[in-house]
């Protein structure tokens, strides 16, 4: 599935209980509160962002967009006035980003400098999701959440100051709801240079009417080494298992793959004897245009960016050409977004 990362220049982990962390030094973000001033985001109407915070989010291929799914979110400033009467934790005003009838993925970050690599530093926010997947069946009363969707809201540190929320460099959080109530998150890092970058991160799974988080009180402060143990000791959540991949010896690679509205997904290693260019050919059945911009396939480098992709919204044979280099392995994609829908795959070169 291509996807495009819009990130929005404009003049980020380990899930702790939600308690008050007593701050050890001084607070070294930019507006840690979303107050104001809150200035427009290029190319994009209606929406703000607290400055000196980025917005980023990875928009979907066309036929996501199309079905409401990884639309662009918007940005602007929840008052505290608003009902039900705690959009904000404090001060006037909190950041809020949200889409309707649709789903997102992104956030903000912040970029801070000025550390000296093997720094400890931590990073906390306070965050606040409002899922609603129909208002209008009454399960969502005073504006609070009905039938919510799984949010996967997570805050992280790169510790090498990239911006790309994306990169394996980041120490991510475990994810969190935090329907309707404000809970603080935390994570400890190790700066590896001069600067990091702060990333808050969502996913709602579902294209329900109402998909916001809030954000207030953030913190960055430096802490000592006793104190880093004591936040990074505690075992990560385990992740996702990843589908399995498909050694390059066994191609041809033939499968099946069982869609739903998520995603589902097919992996298989390509390995090139010689450099140069390669042509890789995949068949998807059954076949017809619904289905067709519903599935398709990616080809990763050894770099994590996207090769060569291919969607079957024109003919159930998809090829893709590119270059390779010898002995690199890269790593073929085939997706399936079709509900309920087994399709066939046969992968040669």
């Amino acid at each position: 599935m291509l996807r495009r990362i819009i990130l929005l220049a404009l003049v980020v982990i380990l899930l702790v209980p939600a308690m008050s962390v007593a701050a050890a030094g001084p607070n070294l973000l930019e507006n840690p509160s979303f107050e104001r001033p809150y200035i427009p985001m290029p190319a994009k109407e209606n929406c703000r962002i607290a400055a000196p915070w980025v917005p980023y989010y990875y928009e979907g291929a066309p036929f996501e967009v199309e079905q409401g799914y990884r639309l662009a979110p918007e940005y602007k400033a929840a008052f505290y006035w608003e009902a039900p009467g705690n959009r904000v934790r404090t001060g006037e005003l909190s950041q809020q980003y949200f889409h309707s009838y649709g789903n997102f993925e992104g956030g903000i970050l912040q970029r801070v400098s000025g550390f000296r690599a093997g720094e400890a530093l931590r990073f906390s926010l306070w965050v606040m999701s409002w899922s609603c997947d129909n208002e209008s069946k009454g399960n969502c009363g005073g504006n609070t959440s009905g039938d919510p969707s799984p949010m996967h809201l997570k805050i992280g540190i790169d510790p090498t100051g990239g911006t790309d929320a994306r990169s394996r460099n980041i120490v991510w959080s475990a994810e969190t709801n935090s329907y309707d109530e404000w809970s603080q998150i935390s994570v400890a890092a190790i700066a590896q240079g001069p600067a990091v970058t702060l990333f808050v991160y969502s996913y709602p799974d579902y294209r329900s009417q109402d998909n916001n988080v809030y954000l207030d009180d953030a913190e960055l402060v430096r802490i000592s080494a006793a104190e880093y143990d004591d936040i990074a000791s505690p075992a990560p959540a385990a992740a996702a298992a990843p589908a399995p991949v498909v050694a390059a010896s066994s191609w041809p690679v033939r499968g099946s793959l069982l869609g739903n509205r998520g995603g589902a997904y097919a992996n298989a290693a390509y390995v090139a004897d010689a450099s140069g260019p390669v042509t890789l050919r995949i068949e998807l059945l059954p076949y017809d245009l619904v289905i067709g911009m519903a599935s398709g396939f990616e080809v990763y480098g050894p770099n994590g960016l996207v090769a060569a992709s291919g969607q079957g919204n024109v003919s159930n044979v998809l090829e893709a050409r590119f270059d390779v280099v010898a002995g690199v392995e890269y790593r073929v994609q085939i997706y399936n977004y079709a509900e309920g829908l087994s399709l066939s795959y046969y992968l040669s070169d």
